[in-house]
């Protein structure tokens, strides 16, 4: 048995055939320009949410969920026109300021097994984001948003729809998430999950424990730590 992050991970599950990767704190470093301007939405439609909350609460959720549990819980409706200015304002941010994630582009060219994106977002928002850091190159026609499913993270359905377009057993996947509610969905999907704390947003030391305790079969802090991981099951 290989250990990690104090998660078995089993012989049955060594031999990798796809990898998903989540867009937003994986792929590009967008998490803190996304809370800090769904924090000021929210301040601004009544709600009385801290930004720390609104990270504990929404981070790795599709907007849908977060407006459904908004209205539920204060009453707060995000209308669509108030999220649809809130989106013109980020993207025209992202355009200026997003970045990738580091390594992202050096791990991708090295990759030899099948990858996709599989994010929570909008995929207007997912195409924004990877056009404006250069990836999208990498992802085209291998993108799934929460918008195809019912049921957004942490329930596994996003998941289970990417292995199951991308033709691979999920027992055979590997998900690349930075949130508890990602890695939740991973193992609800019966997938292998790493915790990437590699975002500007990630770097506080309970983040790191939050993923873990989410059941994330291992914890990194760079793509150098993920190519370890896989390599290590790789050897197994």
């Amino acid at each position: 048995m290989l250990e990690q992050a104090g998660h078995p991970v089993s012989k049955q599950q060594t031999a990798l055939e796809l990898i998903i990767f989540d867009c937003d704190g994986v792929l590009v470093d967008s998490e803190v320009l996304s809370i800090d301007a769904l924090h000021r939405l929210i301040l601004s439609e009544g709600g009385k949410l801290t930004k720390d909350e609104v990270i504990v609460q929404f981070q790795g959720r599709s907007m849908k969920s977060a407006r459904e549990e908004l209205f539920a819980s204060q009453g707060v409706e995000l209308t669509p026109a108030a999220l649809n200015a809130m989106n013109k304002d980020l993207f025209a941010q992202f355009y200026q300021e997003l970045q990738p994630i580091p390594g992202i582009e050096d791990f991708i060219e090295h990759l030899s097994l099948p990858y996709c994106v599989a994010s929570s977002s909008h995929p207007e928002r997912i195409n924004v984001s990877l056009t404006a850091t250069r990836l999208n190159t990498y992802f085209s026609g291998k993108v799934f948003s929460s918008t195809m499913v019912k049921n957004g993270k942490p329930a596994p359905d996003l998941f289970l729809l990417a292995a199951q377009k991308m033709g691979v057993p999920a027992n055979t996947t590997l998900v690349i998430e930075d949130s508890p509610a990602g890695i939740q969905a991973a193992k609800r999907a019966g997938m292998l999950s790493i915790g990437l704390i590699a975002g500007a947003h990630a770097q506080h030391p309970s983040h790191k424990q939050k993923l873990i305790d989410a059941g994330a079969d291992c914890v990194v802090d760079s793509y150098e730590g993920v190519l370890k991981f896989i390599n290590e099951m790789a050897s197994y």
